[in-house]
Protein backbone atom coordinates (compact mmCIF):
# COMPACT_ATOMS: atom_id res chain seq x y z
CA UNK A 1 0.00 0.00 0.00
CA UNK A 2 1.15 3.18 -1.16
CA UNK A 3 1.49 5.58 1.74
CA UNK A 4 1.18 9.24 0.81
CA UNK A 5 3.65 11.98 1.95
CA UNK A 6 1.28 14.74 4.43
CA UNK A 7 0.63 11.39 6.48
CA UNK A 8 4.26 11.10 7.52
CA UNK A 9 4.48 14.42 7.68
CA UNK A 10 1.43 14.67 10.25
CA UNK A 11 3.05 11.36 12.01
CA UNK A 12 6.04 12.81 12.71
CA UNK A 13 5.05 16.22 13.63
CA UNK A 14 3.04 14.21 16.34
CA UNK A 15 6.04 12.45 17.39
CA UNK A 16 8.04 15.60 17.87
CA UNK A 17 5.11 16.92 19.44
CA UNK A 18 4.84 14.01 22.13
CA UNK A 19 8.52 14.31 22.77
CA UNK A 20 8.20 18.17 23.39
CA UNK A 21 5.29 17.37 25.99
CA UNK A 22 7.46 14.62 27.18
CA UNK A 23 10.06 17.16 27.89
CA UNK A 24 8.22 20.31 29.19
CA UNK A 25 5.96 17.90 31.72
CA UNK A 26 7.58 14.47 32.14
CA UNK A 27 10.90 15.70 31.93
CA UNK A 28 11.81 16.49 35.32
CA UNK A 29 10.38 13.41 36.54
CA UNK A 30 12.27 12.03 34.26
CA UNK A 31 15.60 13.35 34.67
CA UNK A 32 15.64 12.64 38.25
CA UNK A 33 14.75 9.56 38.34
CA UNK A 34 17.69 8.70 35.29
CA UNK A 35 20.37 10.72 37.20
CA UNK A 36 20.09 8.92 40.11
CA UNK A 37 20.71 5.78 38.33
CA UNK A 38 23.62 7.21 36.43
CA UNK A 39 25.29 8.56 39.91
CA UNK A 40 24.89 5.39 41.27
CA UNK A 41 26.54 3.80 38.16
CA UNK A 42 29.14 6.27 38.41
CA UNK A 43 29.58 6.08 42.06
CA UNK A 44 30.01 2.05 41.25
CA UNK A 45 32.55 2.26 38.91
CA UNK A 46 34.46 4.77 41.80
CA UNK A 47 34.46 1.33 43.64
CA UNK A 48 35.89 -1.10 41.51
CA UNK A 49 39.07 -2.22 42.97
CA UNK A 50 42.51 -1.17 40.92
CA UNK A 51 45.18 -3.46 40.43
CA UNK A 52 48.19 -2.93 41.79
CA UNK A 53 49.95 -2.12 38.35
CA UNK A 54 53.82 -0.61 38.29
CA UNK A 55 54.38 2.02 35.87
CA UNK A 56 56.24 0.52 32.96
CA UNK A 57 58.46 3.73 32.79
CA UNK A 58 58.60 4.62 29.00
CA UNK A 59 57.77 8.17 29.18
CA UNK A 60 59.86 10.68 30.35
CA UNK A 61 57.47 12.50 32.99
CA UNK A 62 60.06 15.07 34.05
CA UNK A 63 59.91 16.25 30.61
CA UNK A 64 56.66 16.19 29.97
CA UNK A 65 56.61 18.82 32.88
CA UNK A 66 59.75 20.95 31.59
CA UNK A 67 57.31 21.15 28.44
CA UNK A 68 54.22 21.51 30.52
CA UNK A 69 55.38 24.18 32.51
CA UNK A 70 57.08 25.89 29.31
CA UNK A 71 53.53 26.31 28.04
CA UNK A 72 51.97 27.15 31.51
CA UNK A 73 54.70 29.54 32.25
CA UNK A 74 53.61 33.60 33.01
CA UNK A 75 55.77 34.46 29.54
CA UNK A 76 53.34 32.99 27.91
CA UNK A 77 50.02 34.86 28.74
CA UNK A 78 47.27 32.48 28.85
CA UNK A 79 48.12 31.02 25.48
CA UNK A 80 45.00 33.22 23.89
CA UNK A 81 44.19 32.37 20.44
CA UNK A 82 45.59 34.89 18.27
CA UNK A 83 48.00 36.57 21.03
CA UNK A 84 51.54 36.51 21.51
CA UNK A 85 51.45 33.82 23.81
CA UNK A 86 49.92 31.69 21.49
CA UNK A 87 52.14 32.59 18.72
CA UNK A 88 54.96 31.52 20.80
CA UNK A 89 53.56 28.40 21.57
CA UNK A 90 52.85 27.64 17.83
CA UNK A 91 56.41 28.56 16.85
CA UNK A 92 57.35 26.36 19.86
CA UNK A 93 55.58 23.39 18.57
CA UNK A 94 56.92 23.47 15.64
CA UNK A 95 60.07 23.46 16.78
CA UNK A 96 59.37 20.60 18.82
CA UNK A 97 57.93 18.75 16.18
CA UNK A 98 60.73 19.10 13.90
CA UNK A 99 63.24 17.75 16.66
CA UNK A 100 60.89 14.53 17.18
CA UNK A 101 60.81 14.08 13.68
CA UNK A 102 57.22 14.06 12.40
CA UNK A 103 56.61 15.02 9.15
CA UNK A 104 54.67 18.09 8.44
CA UNK A 105 50.62 17.38 8.01
CA UNK A 106 49.44 21.11 7.94
CA UNK A 107 48.31 22.95 4.79
CA UNK A 108 51.55 25.15 5.19
CA UNK A 109 54.19 23.00 6.42
CA UNK A 110 53.43 21.87 10.18
CA UNK A 111 50.60 24.49 9.78
CA UNK A 112 46.77 25.10 9.14
CA UNK A 113 46.19 28.67 9.85
CA UNK A 114 43.19 29.81 9.73
CA UNK A 115 40.35 33.26 10.66
CA UNK A 116 36.73 32.90 11.89
CA UNK A 117 33.88 35.94 11.44
CA UNK A 118 32.01 36.12 14.22
CA UNK A 119 28.75 34.56 13.69
CA UNK A 120 25.76 32.91 15.64
CA UNK A 121 26.13 29.31 16.48
CA UNK A 122 22.44 27.19 17.65
CA UNK A 123 22.14 24.39 18.94
CA UNK A 124 19.38 21.64 20.36
CA UNK A 125 17.08 20.21 18.60
CA UNK A 126 13.76 20.83 20.07
CA UNK A 127 15.31 24.17 21.93
CA UNK A 128 16.93 26.14 20.10
CA UNK A 129 20.11 27.43 21.92
CA UNK A 130 22.29 30.47 20.62
CA UNK A 131 25.88 30.89 20.70
CA UNK A 132 27.84 33.76 19.82
CA UNK A 133 31.19 32.79 18.61
CA UNK A 134 33.52 35.72 18.16
CA UNK A 135 35.40 36.82 15.52
CA UNK A 136 39.37 34.81 15.60
CA UNK A 137 42.09 35.64 13.60
CA UNK A 138 46.14 34.49 13.28
CA UNK A 139 45.38 31.14 14.21
CA UNK A 140 46.86 27.74 13.45
CA UNK A 141 46.67 24.09 14.16
CA UNK A 142 49.88 22.64 14.60
CA UNK A 143 50.28 19.17 12.61
CA UNK A 144 52.69 16.40 12.23
CA UNK A 145 52.65 13.14 11.07
CA UNK A 146 54.57 9.52 11.73
CA UNK A 147 54.30 6.92 8.73
CA UNK A 148 52.78 3.16 9.60
CA UNK A 149 54.54 0.12 8.94
CA UNK A 150 51.56 -0.61 7.38
CA UNK A 151 50.67 1.02 3.85
CA UNK A 152 47.39 2.34 2.82
CA UNK A 153 45.58 2.77 6.70
CA UNK A 154 44.06 6.17 7.30
CA UNK A 155 45.75 7.77 10.28
CA UNK A 156 44.93 7.28 13.77
CA UNK A 157 44.48 11.09 15.12
CA UNK A 158 46.25 12.08 18.65
CA UNK A 159 44.88 15.85 19.36
CA UNK A 160 45.37 18.36 21.76
CA UNK A 161 44.35 22.06 22.15
CA UNK A 162 46.98 24.32 23.17
CA UNK A 163 45.52 27.62 23.75
CA UNK A 164 43.89 28.88 26.62
CA UNK A 165 41.86 31.75 28.18
CA UNK A 166 44.73 34.59 28.53
CA UNK A 167 44.82 37.55 30.25
CA UNK A 168 41.92 38.96 32.20
CA UNK A 169 41.40 41.83 34.27
CA UNK A 170 45.36 41.60 34.75
CA UNK A 171 45.67 37.87 35.73
CA UNK A 172 47.08 34.87 33.92
CA UNK A 173 45.26 32.21 33.48
CA UNK A 174 48.08 29.94 33.06
CA UNK A 175 46.17 26.62 31.78
CA UNK A 176 48.70 24.11 33.09
CA UNK A 177 45.94 21.09 33.43
CA UNK A 178 43.64 22.87 30.54
CA UNK A 179 45.42 21.97 28.53
CA UNK A 180 49.34 21.96 28.71
CA UNK A 181 48.59 18.73 30.29
CA UNK A 182 47.28 17.56 27.09
CA UNK A 183 49.79 18.99 24.73
CA UNK A 184 52.85 17.69 26.42
CA UNK A 185 51.34 14.08 27.03
CA UNK A 186 51.07 14.06 23.13
CA UNK A 187 54.67 15.16 22.62
CA UNK A 188 56.26 12.83 24.27
CA UNK A 189 53.39 10.21 22.97
CA UNK A 190 55.43 11.43 19.45
CA UNK A 191 58.91 10.84 20.78
CA UNK A 192 57.78 7.58 21.41
CA UNK A 193 55.99 6.87 18.79
CA UNK A 194 59.08 7.74 16.55
CA UNK A 195 61.04 5.23 18.29
CA UNK A 196 58.49 2.36 18.37
CA UNK A 197 56.42 2.85 14.96
CA UNK A 198 52.46 1.53 15.04
CA UNK A 199 50.67 -0.14 12.05
CA UNK A 200 48.92 3.03 11.56
CA UNK A 201 50.02 6.46 10.49
CA UNK A 202 49.80 8.85 13.17
CA UNK A 203 48.98 12.32 12.60
CA UNK A 204 49.61 14.40 16.04
CA UNK A 205 47.44 17.33 16.52
CA UNK A 206 47.49 20.89 18.27
CA UNK A 207 44.56 22.68 17.41
CA UNK A 208 44.11 26.14 18.79
CA UNK A 209 41.26 27.98 19.30
CA UNK A 210 38.84 24.93 21.88
CA UNK A 211 38.16 27.91 24.16
CA UNK A 212 36.25 29.47 21.63
CA UNK A 213 34.19 26.98 20.79
CA UNK A 214 36.12 24.67 19.33
CA UNK A 215 37.02 26.29 16.21
CA UNK A 216 40.22 25.08 15.55
CA UNK A 217 38.77 21.78 14.95
CA UNK A 218 36.33 22.93 13.35
CA UNK A 219 38.44 24.84 10.55
CA UNK A 220 40.33 21.14 10.25
CA UNK A 221 37.37 20.24 8.30
CA UNK A 222 35.95 23.04 6.74
CA UNK A 223 39.03 23.66 5.15
CA UNK A 224 39.29 20.02 4.49
CA UNK A 225 43.29 20.28 6.00
CA UNK A 226 41.81 16.98 7.11
CA UNK A 227 38.93 14.99 5.55
CA UNK A 228 36.97 12.12 7.85
CA UNK A 229 37.89 9.64 5.22
CA UNK A 230 41.60 9.83 5.87
CA UNK A 231 40.73 9.30 10.09
CA UNK A 232 40.13 5.63 11.67
CA UNK A 233 40.14 7.31 15.20
CA UNK A 234 40.45 10.41 17.10
CA UNK A 235 41.96 10.16 20.81
CA UNK A 236 41.73 13.48 22.22
CA UNK A 237 43.42 14.60 25.12
CA UNK A 238 42.06 17.71 27.38
CA UNK A 239 43.43 18.17 31.11
CA UNK A 240 45.26 14.96 31.98
CA UNK A 241 47.10 15.77 35.02
CA UNK A 242 44.99 16.37 38.23
CA UNK A 243 42.94 13.74 40.17
CA UNK A 244 42.71 13.14 43.92
CA UNK A 245 40.44 10.46 43.78
CA UNK A 246 42.95 8.80 40.43
CA UNK A 247 40.58 9.05 38.15
CA UNK A 248 40.48 9.18 34.42
CA UNK A 249 37.21 9.80 32.45
CA UNK A 250 37.27 7.76 29.13
CA UNK A 251 34.28 9.32 27.07
CA UNK A 252 32.89 7.91 24.01
CA UNK A 253 32.01 4.41 25.32
CA UNK A 254 28.11 4.84 24.70
CA UNK A 255 28.73 5.75 20.90
CA UNK A 256 31.45 2.91 20.05
CA UNK A 257 30.95 -0.19 22.40
CA UNK A 258 33.30 -2.02 21.11
CA UNK A 259 35.78 0.17 23.02
CA UNK A 260 34.98 -1.60 26.49
CA UNK A 261 37.11 -4.70 26.05
CA UNK A 262 40.10 -2.75 24.98
CA UNK A 263 39.69 -0.52 28.10
CA UNK A 264 39.14 -3.76 30.09
CA UNK A 265 42.83 -4.84 28.99
CA UNK A 266 44.47 -1.50 29.37
CA UNK A 267 42.68 -1.22 32.86
CA UNK A 268 44.45 -4.64 33.85
CA UNK A 269 48.18 -2.45 33.22
CA UNK A 270 46.72 0.84 34.49
CA UNK A 271 47.38 2.27 37.95
CA UNK A 272 44.49 5.49 37.65
CA UNK A 273 40.96 4.16 37.65
CA UNK A 274 39.08 4.26 34.02
CA UNK A 275 35.68 6.26 34.55
CA UNK A 276 33.38 5.17 31.24
CA UNK A 277 30.80 7.66 31.63
CA UNK A 278 30.10 11.08 30.67
CA UNK A 279 29.09 10.58 27.05
CA UNK A 280 25.43 9.32 27.84
CA UNK A 281 22.19 11.34 26.08
CA UNK A 282 20.05 12.47 28.57
CA UNK A 283 17.23 9.92 27.67
CA UNK A 284 19.92 7.55 29.54
CA UNK A 285 21.73 9.82 32.09
CA UNK A 286 19.05 12.20 32.79
CA UNK A 287 20.98 15.94 34.28
CA UNK A 288 24.53 14.32 34.21
CA UNK A 289 26.77 16.05 32.38
CA UNK A 290 27.59 14.76 28.99
CA UNK A 291 30.91 15.54 27.42
CA UNK A 292 30.65 14.17 23.68
CA UNK A 293 30.73 17.90 22.67
CA UNK A 294 32.76 18.94 25.36
CA UNK A 295 36.07 19.74 23.44
CA UNK A 296 37.89 18.76 19.98
CA UNK A 297 36.45 15.04 20.01
CA UNK A 298 33.08 16.60 19.39
CA UNK A 299 33.99 17.71 15.86
CA UNK A 300 35.84 14.27 15.11
CA UNK A 301 32.19 12.67 16.13
CA UNK A 302 29.91 14.92 14.32
CA UNK A 303 32.21 14.20 10.93
CA UNK A 304 31.92 10.32 11.77
CA UNK A 305 34.99 9.95 12.69
CA UNK A 306 35.05 7.37 15.88
CA UNK A 307 36.96 8.86 18.91
CA UNK A 308 37.94 8.60 22.62
CA UNK A 309 38.12 11.36 25.23
CA UNK A 310 40.55 11.21 28.03
CA UNK A 311 40.11 13.97 30.90
CA UNK A 312 39.53 14.33 34.54
CA UNK A 313 36.45 16.06 35.88
CA UNK A 314 36.90 20.09 36.44
CA UNK A 315 38.96 20.90 40.04
CA UNK A 316 38.83 24.40 41.72
CA UNK A 317 41.59 25.55 39.45
CA UNK A 318 39.47 24.89 36.37
CA UNK A 319 39.52 28.19 34.03
CA UNK A 320 41.27 30.15 37.12
CA UNK A 321 44.46 31.81 37.33
CA UNK A 322 45.45 28.92 39.70
CA UNK A 323 45.91 26.39 37.23
CA UNK A 324 49.47 26.29 37.51
CA UNK A 325 52.14 23.88 37.01
CA UNK A 326 53.45 23.64 40.66
CA UNK A 327 49.76 21.69 41.35
CA UNK A 328 50.01 19.42 39.07
CA UNK A 329 50.19 16.00 40.32
CA UNK A 330 53.50 14.18 38.51
CA UNK A 331 52.88 10.68 39.63
CA UNK A 332 48.85 10.85 38.22
CA UNK A 333 49.65 12.35 35.29
CA UNK A 334 52.67 10.45 34.31
CA UNK A 335 50.54 7.11 34.93
CA UNK A 336 47.57 8.68 32.96
CA UNK A 337 49.96 9.26 30.02
CA UNK A 338 51.33 5.37 30.17
CA UNK A 339 47.71 4.67 30.59
CA UNK A 340 47.14 6.42 26.83
CA UNK A 341 50.24 5.06 25.30
CA UNK A 342 48.75 1.75 26.33
CA UNK A 343 45.61 2.14 24.95
CA UNK A 344 47.01 3.59 21.35
CA UNK A 345 49.43 0.48 21.08
CA UNK A 346 45.77 -1.58 21.41
CA UNK A 347 43.68 0.27 19.30
CA UNK A 348 46.17 0.36 16.46
CA UNK A 349 46.67 -3.69 16.76
CA UNK A 350 42.99 -4.43 16.83
CA UNK A 351 42.41 -1.84 14.20
CA UNK A 352 44.91 -3.16 12.16
CA UNK A 353 43.89 -6.64 12.59
CA UNK A 354 40.35 -5.42 11.37
CA UNK A 355 41.23 -3.78 8.37
CA UNK A 356 43.50 -7.16 7.11
CA UNK A 357 40.19 -9.06 7.04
Amino acid sequence: MKIGFKPILVTLGLLAGLTFAAQQWGYPAWQSWLTEREAARIEALKSMPLPAAELPGRLDKDRMMQDLSWMAHPEREGRESGQAGALATRHWLVQQYQQIGLQPAGVDGYLHQYEVQEHIQFSGVFRQRQRQIEAISNAANVLGRLPGKQAGLPYIAISAHYDHLGVRNGDVFHGADDNASGVAAMLELARYFALNPTEHPLLFMALDSEEKGLQGAVALFRDQAIRPEQLAFNVNLDMLSRDSERQLFAVGTYQHPWLHPLLDQVQQQSSVRLMRAHDRPWWRAGRTENWVNSSDHGVFHRHGVPFIYFGVADHPDYHTPRDTSDRVDVTFYHAVSETVLDFIKLLDQQLAAKAQH
